[in-house]
């Protein structure tokens, strides 16, 4: 309080020299003061114009005296106060040198309370890891039961949890893609360790490295050096208060994508497998400080390729370390689809691992031989969930069929309900109690091929045991590198991670990869190559993807995951626009279905919808722009300059009905019913590429950017008795 009536008396004597009135105290009483002054007439309390008294004038001498006394006051108080820690202030400046060493030592000690531990120290890493995943067991225990959990989790031979066999390398005999997981994770692990080095170095104006606590005199400003080198002073009085410890200091971002099983339809959100994978090794990644994030971005009715396969950075993010193929039912006999996807996974700008999810069946080999030939015998990372394991854990569930409920309810709620006459979630009581029915038991997509929440669990807990003891071997592998300098071990690491990548782009596509280029493409000089090795943009409509949820494709300041974004306008407004006479007057606008979207509940239940790009008959040429400059940065940072592939994906109608009005793309354009430019180039041509098409103009299939380094599409359609139109949900660019 005091400071402020400092304040305002310093800045009345600033600026009113004419009149200075003390701003009100607890103190005895500051009437307004009067003074002399050449350039203006005297103004009394009241306002009314009078000629000084002796009293008056003693008045304000003796008032003056008291505001100077004041003042003095506040610049003592202000000197004797101890110093804070003010953001504003200069971190290079903030803890006096001479309170450095115990600045430093409090900081180690609040960080070793609260990890338990020295992160720096390797075998700690391996003591943390150890001591979570102990939790973790106790956790699955407490929600399966004891007995179910060693039924379902625990080999009776060795009598050890199977964390490590659950997944596995296409090629099982070298395990060569789980070696490259652990190598991923040993990295992951030094860049926390070098992140901490990094803040010691200069923490809150402390070099932490040092036992003394002071900066390296190369560091130095010249002004910091003179202090350190001048007579020791008394230290003076400051308040040293510890930052906070972070919440991780690297991440490890999972990434799901699949069709709607994966996206947990029928469920909520929250009880996918991703959610349940990120619930179990959450707080063992963060044991050794990296965070960890299960991020769903799978959608209902999808396959894998070639349209998300193009478009995994658009979708899932170009910062995930993992990508996850759950394609099995949509993608069925087209193995090109899966090679095609974790080959792309392999140009992922990050350089995710690769999982592929429910590869079991009688396609089973070769959907991995696919796996193999195109990603991981050419240097990619490239896993799957093993399907017989997965079948011994099943055979460990209890069933609950015929049984009296006070027997059902000796086990844990993950493992009741679960299997009934020998099979899963069928029969009852299990087909009744498949579901999750304590909120809002009225959702959509509760189908019989749906899996419930206790499948998403088993699924969700079964990848967490597998990066567990996978996380948990790559720390024992960081212990035992004869390296100890994690700079060091890092650049030695990514250099073995850059030799496979050189292998990976210096590779030829396998035969297997190369089915959905026809003969005509080839011919006119599309290359399966591009599609496997070129850099790619992808401007989606679909969500969920990151694209959208960061303002990247709206470039709008309307940002959030899965609320708060720019969701484009209602198709039902869409509709309903006036018509666009004008050549170029028309804009493909960006719509979304609002009767598609979560019915009413207070939580998630699903996150995927099939927006797109929209074109009527009555908008004229409707234009679209691609990429955006925010595409360009976020997707091509080091240039755009494609080799002019341009694919247009078309919207995917749900079993095959389309509603009345959606042009027939395929046939539209040599029938009439639809034509379309490419930078002002008429395109002639549409070649189907599995869900997506090759736009071939008078130039051909390649297509070069215009002078602008950018691409416009026009679309016009022809009018039919109801409103024609036609959907896009994304466009390709390599």
């Amino acid at each position: 309080l005091l400071h402020l009536h400092c304040l305002s008396a310093w800045q009345h004597i600033s600026n009113n020299q004419h009149q200075l009135v003390a701003p009100p105290l607890s103190l005895p009483s500051i009437m307004p003061l009067e003074i002399e002054n050449e350039d203006a007439p005297l103004v009394a309390n009241g306002g009314s114009k009078q000629p000084p008294t002796k009293n008056s004038q003693f008045r304000s001498w003796i008032g003056l005296l008291m505001l100077l006394a004041v003042l003095g006051l506040c610049v003592f108080v202000k000197k004797a106060e101890p110093q804070v820690n003010d953001a504003s202030v200069d971190k290079e400046r903030r803890i006096p040198l001479a309170q450095c060493a115990g600045f430093c030592k409090a900081r180690s000690n609040q960080l070793q309370k609260h990890h338990g531990g020295d992160l720096l120290d390797r075998t700690y890493l391996v003591t943390a890891v150890d001591t979570a995943r102990t939790n973790l067991h106790s956790m699955l225990k407490t929600d399966y039961g004891a007995e179910a959990f060693t039924a379902m989790f625990v080999d009776p031979k060795t009598q050890k949890v199977i964390g490590d066999r659950i997944c596995m390398s296409a090629d099982r005999e070298t395990d060569v893609s789980i070696l490259r997981l652990r190598r991923k994770l040993q990295m992951k692990a030094l860049q926390m360790q070098i992140s901490l080095l990094d803040q010691r170095v200069n923490l809150e104006g402390c070099d932490c490295t040092t036992t003394s606590g002071r900066r390296n005199r190369r560091l130095q400003e010249p002004a910091a050096a003179a202090e350190e080198t001048a007579a020791p002073q008394p230290p003076a009085a400051h308040q040293l208060v510890l930052p906070e410890v972070p919440s991780h200091y690297e991440q490890f971002i999972w990434g799901t994508m699949g069709h709607s099983a994966a996206a947990a339809h029928g469920n909520l959100y929250n009880e996918s497998y991703t959610s349940y994978l990120d619930r179990g090794v959450k707080d063992v990644f963060g044991a050794v400080g990296i965070g960890f994030e299960g991020r769903n971005y799978a959608m209902g009715g999808m396959d894998s390729a070639p349209q998300l396969a193009l478009c995994q950075e658009a979708v899932v993010g170009t910062d995930v370390d993992m990508i996850s193929h759950d394609f099995g039912m949509t993608d069925g006999q087209a193995h090109w689809k899966s090679a095609l996807f974790a080959s792309r996974v392999g140009m992922h700008v990050n350089r995710p691992a690769h999982m592929s999810i429910n590869v079991a069946g009688r396609h089973y080999k070769a959907r991995t031989d696919a796996l193999r030939a195109g990603a991981e015998d050419v240097g990619i990372a490239t896993l799957h969930l093993v399907p017989e394991v997965e079948q011994m854990v099943d055979k460990g569930i209890p069933d609950c069929f015929g049984i009296p409920q006070a027997e059902i309810d000796k086990h844990g709620p993950f493992a009741a309900n679960f299997k009934c006459k020998g099979a899963i979630e069928k029969e009852e009581p299990c087909q009744e109690k498949k579901y999750n029915d304590k909120i809002c038991s009225n959702r959509k997509f509760k189908a019989s091929w749906h899996p419930g929440w206790r499948q998403h669990a088993k699924q969700g807990n079964m990848l967490a045991l597998f990066m567990t003891e996978t996380l948990l071997e790559a720390m024992k592998d960081l212990v035992s590198s004869a390296e100890q300098d994690p700079r060091a071990l890092y650049a030695k690491l990514k250099a073995e991670e850059d030799a496979d990548y050189e292998t990976f782009h210096a590779s030829t596509v396998p035969d297997v990869s190369i089915d959905f280029v026809s003969d005509e493409l080839v011919a006119a000089g599309v290359k399966s190559h591009f599609l496997h090795r070129n850099k790619v943009v992808c401007k989606t409509a679909l969500l969920p993807a990151k694209s959208r949820y960061l303002g990247i494709l709206t470039e709008s300041d309307k940002v959030g995951d899965f609320h708060g974004f720019d969701e484009g306008i209602d198709a039902e407004y869409a509709t309903k626009q006036p018509p666009i006479e004008e050549k170029d007057k028309g804009s493909m606008a960006l719509v979304f279905e609002n009767k598609a979207r979560q019915q009413q509940c207070q939580v998630d239940l699903n996150v995927d919808y099939k927006d797109y790009f929209y074109a009527t008959q009555d908008w004229g040429w409707a234009s679209l722009k691609f990429p955006n400059e925010a595409e360009i940065r976020a997707y091509a940072p080091d240039g755009f300059n494609p080799v002019g592939f341009v694919m247009l994906c078309f919207y995917k109608c749900d079993w095959g009905k389309c509603p009345a009005g959606e042009i027939d793309v395929a046939n539209g354009i040599a029938e009439g019913k639809w034509k379309a430019e490419l930078n002002g180039e008429a395109v002639e041509e549409i070649s189907r590429m599995d869900q997506c098409y090759g736009v071939k103009t008078k130039n051909g299939y390649l297509n070069k950017p215009n002078e602008d380094g950018r691409y416009e599409l026009r679309i016009w359609i022809d009018k039919g008795d109801k409103t024609n139109f036609v959907r896009l949900t994304s466009i390709i660019v390599l």
